[in-house]
């Protein structure tokens, strides 16, 4: 069985965490070479993720990791369900009560965006109120979408509470149809972009029928009823 990542530590300074990411993702190249665990990989990679991000977040935004209120930090899409491939983004919410609270942070979240892409993570992020998070986006309906794997990282939990169980589900009542519209439609174009078949010989394991991204799909339509209900 792979051994996880070895956790941060609090103390660790920032030049040597620069060294952490590479030395970590190694090792799980490694486990993953002798063990063959796949499912293993994900959720390390995950984890390792998760330790950096948050001990930035207590550098540079609030040394308490559930600290400043009405701002929290939430991963979303394969990060946000622990899936986290070796090359995929780490897609990061930066989430606010309201737009003062975005600009009272603004610099910090920067920073910790930045030092992220010095250790040469792909990084997806966006800054969103709790409202903002509650429109649909029919020019971004991606967004509203990437918010049904949404998972807790740092900062205000009532927060997050609040989003979870509050916000996404009444998204999901009020704006189903077009939801679902999008996912179909989508679905449809990756299909058709890949000839609409399974018969390749090398197939686009992420978007041919009946791929990664389809098995997403399902997920989605099936979270989708689920709050609805």
């Amino acid at each position: 069985m792979s051994s996880p990542p070895t956790p941060v530590p609090g103390s660790l300074s920032l030049p040597v965490l620069a060294d952490y990411y590479p030395e970590q993702s190694q090792r799980i190249r490694q486990n993953f070479e002798v063990a063959g665990e796949g499912a293993a990989v994900l959720r390390d990679r995950s984890e390792l993720v998760d330790s950096i991000v948050v001990r930035l977040y207590s550098e540079f935004i609030a040394a308490d990791p559930q600290q400043p209120r009405r701002l929290c930090l939430v991963a979303l899409g394969g990060y946000g369900r622990h899936e986290l491939f070796p090359h995929s983004d780490i897609d990061l919410l930066f989430l606010t009560e309201d737009e003062n609270i975005q600009s009272l942070h603004r610099d910090g979240i920067a920073t910790l965006l930045r030092m992220l892409w010095d250790f040469r993570m792909r990084v997806g992020n966006s800054t969103h109120t709790l409202a903002e998070c509650g429109r649909l986006y029919r020019d971004n309906l991606e967004f509203n979408v990437s918010l049904l794997d949404i998972r807790y990282l740092a900062g205000d939990v009532d927060l997050f509470g609040r989003l979870r169980s509050t916000v996404v589900p009444h998204l999901v009542a009020r704006d189903r149809a077009d939801l679902i519209r999008n996912l179909v439609e989508l679905t449809g174009q990756r299909h058709n972009k890949h000839g609409n078949t399974i018969f390749h010989l090398e197939p686009n394991l992420k978007d041919s029928p009946g791929c990664l991204r389809y098995l997403h799909v399902c997920r989605w339509l099936a979270r989708i009823d689920e709050l609805e209900k």
